[in-house]
Order: C-alpha cells, then structure tokens, then sequence
C-alpha cells in the first residue's frame, strides 16, 4: 500500500466514513455473530484505540504474536481463545460471504479444514507444454477458482501442526497447512460468487471502493 499503510495498517483504510475492518465486524454482527478475535501486528495500537471506541468492543479480544509473524502463527497463537474450531477472514478482504452457512458446510462435510474459494477469469489463454516443447495443454481464458483468505479451521488441526510451518513467514505457513491437511483429505472448499474484494496497493483500494459502494447501492 506504499505511503499510506506507512500511517495505518490495511484493515483501517476507509470506505467513505468507516474502516473496512468496522464495515466486517458490524457485518458479522448482523450476522449473529457476538465473540471475535483480531490477531494484531503492525501497527496494532492503532487497530486497539479503534476498537475501544466502538459500541461493540466488549465483543472483541486482542491476540498479538508479534509484527513479524506469519499468519499461521498469528492463528495458532490465539487458540486458546476459541474452542474446537474457529471462522477466519483477512483483514484486507470484504464480502458478503453467510459466515454461518459456511461454519454449516464445514462441520456437515467433516473437514478439518474448509477454504473459500471464488470464481476469476483469465484475461489469457493458458498453455501446458512437454519437455519438448510441444503444447500438452491449451485453455482460451478459463474461470478458475481463488482462495479470498476466508476459512473454517478444527482447532485440533492446529494444535497438530509442527513447529516448521507454524514459523514460516507472512502466509507461507499457512499454505503448507492447507497443504498438510490437504493431503490428509481433510480440506473442504466452500464456494462464494457473491461480493469480495481484496487490496494490495492504492489502485486495487480504489477499485474495492467503487465495487463495495456499487454493490450495497444497488442492492
């Protein structure tokens, strides 16, 4: 986010009057939802004072693992704060996602782990290729299918993992998770083609702007 994330961290940055993370926290609310949890780091003194003013924040607990760690480890360090499994969302991300449908789809379907995932088409075609250079594989724009950095995850998948990928940085580690739980068939796929957007820098921040302002105007 260059110079703007060097005054506030992402989950701060504003749609007309309110903080993305406000518009998420107040979205789950109306959801049902009353018991959150804000895994801090970079800058967390500034997401501490947002909250303290805010009618909701008896509702919130505040785990800090530290500015460097990974999200994994910033997961597993709060577990003693949930029971046996926990709902995940990123604090740059916003949708429009039925958090409890989710947790429904992920204890129904047995899963230690279940992502969501969305639909994006390429704007390209993609090609495969042999060792020979001969075309294996050839897909005119397809729609694939993208993690949005929501989740359902056991709390006993967590307190499994070894040390190895609990350390590794920003979210290499979960990854590897996601990978480990995969392996053991144990990781299930919620599908959402609703509202979701995400930003890494200024420009895609003003396109979420546009798109969430667009969406709840039409709505």
């Amino acid at each position: 986010m260059g110079r703007l994330s060097e005054k506030v961290p992402k989950p701060l940055m504003k749609i007309r009057n309110q903080t993305i993370l406000e518009m998420k926290i107040r979205k789950y609310i109306e959801q049902g939802f009353n018991n959150f949890v804000l895994c801090i780091g970079y800058k967390g003194d500034l997401i501490r004072k947002l909250i303290s003013d805010k009618d909701f924040s008896n509702k919130i607990i505040f785990s800090e693992a530290g500015s460097r760690a990974g999200i994994l480890k910033r997961i597993i360090s709060a577990k003693d704060l949930f029971s046996d499994y926990v709902l995940i969302t990123y604090g740059d991300t916003y949708s429009n996602i039925d958090l409890s449908d989710l947790a429904a789809s992920h204890c129904k379907n047995n899963n230690e782990a279940t992502i969501v995932v969305a639909p994006i088409k390429s704007p390209f075609g993609l090609v495969e290729y042999d060792n020979n250079y001969r075309v294996t594989y050839f897909k005119e724009k397809p729609v694939l299918n993208y993690y949005i950095g929501y989740a359902a995850i056991n709390k006993n998948a967590l307190e499994a993992t070894p040390n190895k990928i609990i350390n590794k940085p920003d979210g290499e580690g979960l990854i590897e998770f996601y990978n480990m739980i995969m392996l053991a068939k144990k990781l299930g796929v919620y599908y959402h083609d609703g509202l979701q957007v995400t930003f890494n820098t200024e420009d895609e921040l003003t396109l979420a702007k546009e798109r969430i302002i667009n969406f709840y105007t039409s709505s």
